[in-house]
Order: structure tokens, then sequence, then C-alpha cells
């Protein structure tokens, strides 16, 4: 087996093998770029668009990987809605996240310092930003008072009462439990479990008093919420006197399930939760006039929040009726998950409210009318709605495409929208075709819609190599939006048709789509996925004996379960996926599975073993290469070792590469350049047959 740790050769390897991608011959005309992993992994995005109070600006992010630095680089952006102007705020490569302004008009973000995030604000008069906190452990994130006087932030908590009960029980105590005590608290080599969580590690509500041009000197920081809460969002009252606060009352910040609301009093901190305490609620939103309430919640009590369709909630605060407003709808409110992204946002009327949601393949904005109960579709774009900002009556939004980076759009809700800026330009030259979206034949008299990548100049009809791949979730879905992260593209200007795939247990197509899962993890959607590869190849788009598949995270696990189930495809590459759902109970989050089985520790124990890859380890005969972070906490990274093991014991083609310091998802541009060029080359070793690209060592079986 390599040595996982032999960097310099790794390094060494990699720069071979980018020198090879980079003089590979374009087979397009002369004139075509060659869009390679390198320039797919540095163009440029837009994120987090935010309009000012009154309408008149807009601020977002650019962003941009540099290979060369190793890093993200991030640059703010100002645009003035009347000129339709724009231009760069930061020039320097400083951290700058959580955009918002302060009520007054000036510009605010988190910019990191000796690793602690503090609030900073650019008032845009011509001076230099300055930080309004010191929060010595750093703030996560924040939220403006009404006045602006003051910030509701998430950072580290500090617990006085823990603390005197603590003091009075040392006071209290014999002198030989003193003396215990002081060896305890001179050792701190261990670390002591009662509950599946550490609520002493999450960060809590803090309300800090600030200064016009700096902290202020006035008041000190006051912790708001305690554990084991494990706040999530809040949202200030008109009038600053409540916040409504969602949060976990049990579960780590890792998954979202047992979310709640609360009314939270922000003189005095007494809370009252207002949401139903069997469903998963969340991102409340206050009415212009204070006199509402709105958040999601979800619709069925009998199914877990994953499995859950979401609807919005209205709550009159006087006197505490609620009403669902959004009339059983069957698409995705709040973004593409099955648990919300954004809070919904009201307009100025107090009536209607603006959000986001995921019908099928598309992600547009919608009106809701909360006396009607009713939803009207506002946009009907090309790609997908990316971020979308609303105040002041100016609406602002992103929009991407599987083919298009992204444009900033402003204007008015319901009107023709200007452009602000653009990306798109970034990938001129590359000849990046739209990928085709096709429904194609499901499992058993169902269906499965994906989009297809075609090579420059390819037909439906040429019997391509193909990679099949699948999302993560499972409670996701593709939908025509740029990637950052996979590069499909690329693939396919590699001569690769690629088809990414929404089979049943994904978000947007209803319910009982949804539940297609439902302790059935890797059987139904399984085949799914094999009826809609059998669909392409009776078409003649796709070679059955040039099949390559691979996925992250939920797509990993789906990736395990393709190599174990069949042997159709040439090879395989699982990144962050589960192997062994029985053990993954112990060594994840369990989240996941108490959602989508029956009390997965007793009643579907059996049953999840059976639905394992493991179970089938001795059928696996495709080469796979699996990749993992080694700080990955939704995922422990032992799924992926135990997985290698088994194919190493089976003698079956397989390598395993572990990166340092990732978690869940692979961030650092070398990691991914890394992860991306091992992908690319085990593909066209396996399934292109290319000697020259890099495949597994010949593996030694253990014998009987």
């Amino acid at each position: 087996m390599h040595n996982l740790g032999n960097y310099p050769r790794h390094l060494f390897w990699l720069l071979t093998l980018l020198v090879t991608l980079c003089s590979i011959p374009v087979t397009a005309g002369d004139d075509q770029q060659e869009f390679n992993l390198a320039r797919f992994l540095e163009i440029p995005i837009l994120m987090s668009p935010i309009v000012s109070p009154d309408g008149g600006q807009v601020a977002w992010k650019q962003s941009q990987r540099s290979l060369e630095d190793d890093k993200r680089i991030t640059r703010l952006w100002l645009g003035d809605v009347g000129e339709n102007q724009a231009r760069q705020l930061t020039f320097i490569d400083g951290d700058a996240d959580g955009l918002a302004w302060r009520p007054d008009g000036a510009l605010s973000f988190i910019r990191t310092q000796d690793e602690a995030g503090q609030v900073w604000i650019n008032p845009l008069d011509g001076s230099e930003p300055r930080p309004v906190t010191e929060i010595e452990s750093g703030v996560g994130a924040y939220w403006w008072s009404p006045d602006g006087k003051y910030l509701a932030i998430l950072a580290d908590p500090e617990d006085p009462e823990d603390q005197d009960e603590e003091d009075a029980e040392e006071e209290d105590a014999d002198p030989l439990a003193a003396e215990i005590f002081e060896v305890e608290e001179d050792r701190q080599d261990w670390i002591v479990f009662d509950r599946l969580e550490q609520p002493d590690e999450y960060q809590q509500v803090w309300i800090v008093a600030v200064g016009e041009n700096g902290p202020s000197s006035q008041e000190d920081p006051r912790q708001l919420t305690f554990k084991p809460w494990n706040p999530q969002h809040i949202a200030w009252s008109p009038d600053g006197k409540t916040l409504a606060v969602t949060f976990n009352p049990r579960f780590s910040g890792l998954v979202d399930e047992e979310q709640q609301v609360a009314l939270v009093d922000v003189e005095t901190a007494e809370a009252e939760v207002i949401s139903s305490v069997d469903r998963h609620s969340s991102y409340a939103s206050f009415s212009h006039d204070g006199k509402k309430l709105a958040y999601y919640t979800d619709r069925d009590a009998e199914y877990r929040a994953y499995l859950n369709l979401k609807d919005i909630v209205v709550r009159v605060l006087a006197s505490g009726e609620t009403t669902v407003v959004t009339g059983e709808t069957r698409i995705t409110l709040g973004g593409s998950g099955s648990t919300p992204e954004e809070a919904p946002v009201w307009d100025k009327d107090n009536r209607h409210l603006y959000l986001r949601a995921a019908d099928g393949s598309n992600l547009d904005l919608y009106k809701v009318d909360t006396r009607k109960k009713t939803m009207v579709q506002l946009t009907d774009l090309e790609g997908n709605m990316g971020g979308m900002s609303l105040s002041g009556g100016t609406l602002a939004y992103l929009e991407t495409s599987l083919d298009k980076p992204g444009t900033l759009f402003v204007g008015r809700p319901g009107k023709k929208m200007k452009e602000m800026a653009s990306v798109n330009d970034s990938v001129d030259g590359f000849n990046l075709a739209p990928a085709q979206l096709l429904r194609l034949s499901g499992y058993n008299g169902g269906f499965v819609e994906g989009f297809l990548f075609l090579p420059p100049g390819a037909g439906m009809d040429e019997k391509l190599p193909a990679i099949i791949e699948m999302h993560g979730g499972p409670y996701y879905r593709y939908g025509n939006a740029w990637t950052t992260r996979y590069p499909w593209q690329v693939l396919a200007q590699q001569g690769f048709a690629v088809l990414i795939v929404n089979p049943r247990g994904g978000t947007a197509y209803g319910d009982e789509f949804l539940r297609g899962v439902h302790r059935n993890f890797g059987t139904d959607d399984f085949e799914d996925i094999m009826a809609a590869i059998d669909d392409l190849v009776d078409r003649g788009v796709i070679d059955a004996d040039r099949l390559g598949f691979t996925g992250y995270s939920y797509g990993g696990l789906m990736t395990n379960v393709v190599v174990s189930r069949t042997d159709r495809f040439k090879a395989a590459v699982s990144i962050a996926g589960i192997w062994n759902y029985v053990s993954a109970m112990g060594q994840n989050n369990p989240q996941l599975f108490i959602d989508s089985y029956d009390q997965p520790w007793d009643g579907d124990l059996q049953r999840m073993w059976e639905h394992s890859p493991a179970s089938r380890a001795d059928k696996i005969v495709t080469p796979t290469l699996i990749m993992h972070g080694t700080e990955d906490h939704p995922v422990d990274p032992r799924q992926s070792i135990e997985m290698f093991s088994y194919l190493q014991l089976n003698g079956t083609p397989s390598r395993l590469v572990l990166y340092p310091d990732e978690g869940h998802g692979i961030n650092k541009p070398s990691h991914m350049i890394d992860y991306q060029t091992r992908e690319l080359q085990w593909f066209r070793h396996y399934v292109m047959g290319e000697e020259e690209a890099v495949g597994a060592e010949v593996p030694v079986p253990v014998e009987n």
C-alpha cells in the first residue's frame, strides 16, 4: 500500500499529471481553448448579494480560487442600482463573510484576523473600514438591531451560572475531594462525553452594543441563550425588543433535524418556544409592522425533517393564532434541500412573502399572498436562482446555469430586471455547451430527470463512453446551476458523456418521490439510475461497455452501492461516502439514519446491514478510487478506510487517498486539483483504456 503521508512524492506526481493534462491536444477548432481542471477551479463566482435598506445599492462578493496561492480570494463589490454601475470595494486577501447593511447604510461584514472573526463596517464615505466588535473568541454570525446600536451575534458561550455552581462546590468540598479536583484540573488529556453531542461547544446568542465607529465601551456583551440550545438563525422584531431564534434543542449543528423557533425577550432573556415540538421549524421573519411572524415548518408530523415537504406558517403575535399560507404545494420551499436555506422576505405591505423554491430542476422566485394562501411564480429562469435579497423595494438575485457561472440582476419584483454584474465572460472561448435536460425511464414505471453533457461536436447517436454521477443528500437534487466542485464540463471536453441524475429520494418532485428511499437507501434509487442508464444505452447515446460511476457524500454511498450490486461499470470513484450503514450509525452523526430508517439502532438494524455495500463486499470487482477528508464529521473517514480494506483483501484494484485537515467538503485548492486529477486519470485509464493514465497498483488478495 502507498505511504499516504509521502506528500513530496505526491506533489511531484501531481505536477507531472498537470503538465500532462495541460498538453492534451484540443479536439475542436483551433480557436477553442481547453477547459481543463485548473481553469475550471479558478473560474470566479458571484456570491451573497445584499440590498441596502433604501434599495439604492447592492453589495456582493466575488470569489475565486488561486491554485498558485492555494487559497480562495474574495473581494467585495458595490453597485448603484439607479446608475447600474459597480465598483470593487476591497483589494486585500483577508476574509469577508456575512455581508449585511447597518440600518444607517453602512456596509458590514465579518473579517478574520488573528484567527478571530469580528464585525467590521465600511461607512462608504471614503473612510477606512473599521471593526465594531472585539469578541475574544470571534463572531460566528450576526444580525443588526433595527436602530443599529446593537448586534445579536453567535459566539462561544460563557456560562456564569455554571461557574458559580463550581465555585460553591469547591468551597463546600472536603480537603480530599478538593485535592482530587486539583489533580483532574491539571490534566487535560481526556475527553468526557455524557451525550452524543457536546453542548458546551455550541455558539450561543449574545447581545453586543456597538458604537458608530467602533466597539462600545458603555455596555458589556451579554449572553442571551445557554446550552443545550444550539442557535442557528436570528430575526429582530421591528421594535428591537424580541428575537425570533431558530435553534436545535438537542442534536449537533451537523444536522438541523430538530430545529424549533422561539421568541426571546432581549431584555430579560425569557424564551417561549412557539413552533410545534414534533415538527422541524426554522428561519423566522417578522413583518415590517411587527404584528406577524412567518417561518417554515414540516407539513407532516408522521415523518421527520428530511422526509417532509415544508409549509410556511404565519403567526399573529398578539393572539398566537397560526395559519399555513402555502397551501399543500408539491415544490420545495426555501431552496433546493429538504430543509430551507434562508428566511422568507416580507413585502412592505405586510401581506406578501418572497422566497426561492425548487420545482424539479428549476429554482425560481415565488410570491406568497398570506391572505389568499396562494403562490405565484415570478421568474422563469433559464438557469437557477442563486442568492436573493429584497429591501427598499429592490430585488437582487444571482442566476447561474450549468454552462454559465453567474450574473447578478437587480430591479423591482415582478418587473424586468437589469444586469448589474456577470462573470460569464470567464468561460468565453471554452465552447461549453448547455447540458441537455432529459426525462428518462425509472424503476417500476417511474422516471428520472437528469442533465447530459456531451463532448464538443458530439451527437446523440455516437455510443460515447460515459460517466454517471449521483448527487449528495440523498434529499437534494441537481438543477441547472453552475458548480464550483464537480468538473462535468471538463470530463465532457475529455471525450466523456456525463449524466448527472435525480433518482427517487431527491427534492423538488413531491413527497412521494422524496420518500422513495425511506428505509431503502441504495435500493430503489439504485434501480432508478440503472433504468436511466439502460434508456440512454437503448437510445444509442452511451456505450454499455464503457461506463464509469462517481459521487460525493450520498453520491459516494451510491457509488459504493453500485459497485457492490453490479459489475457493469469499468471504474468507480467514491468520495466521502458511507460503506457500512451499521458502523456508520456509531461513527457519524446518526441523524441521517434516524430520519430514514425505523429505530435504526434496533428495529431496522438487520435491514440496514442488508442494504449496506459492506454486506456484499465479496462481490466487488470494479476498480474503485476512494477519497476522503481526515476531519470529516458527517461521514467518518473510517467508512472509506473500511471499504478500502475489504477491496484490498478481495484483490479488487483500488486506491485510498486521505486529505489532511479537510472536512466533509474537500476545499483546499491543492487538494481539489489533486482529487479531481486523480478522478479524471482513473476514468481515462479504466473506461477509455488509456494505459498512460494512472490506475491502481496490482492488489494482493488474501487467500484462504
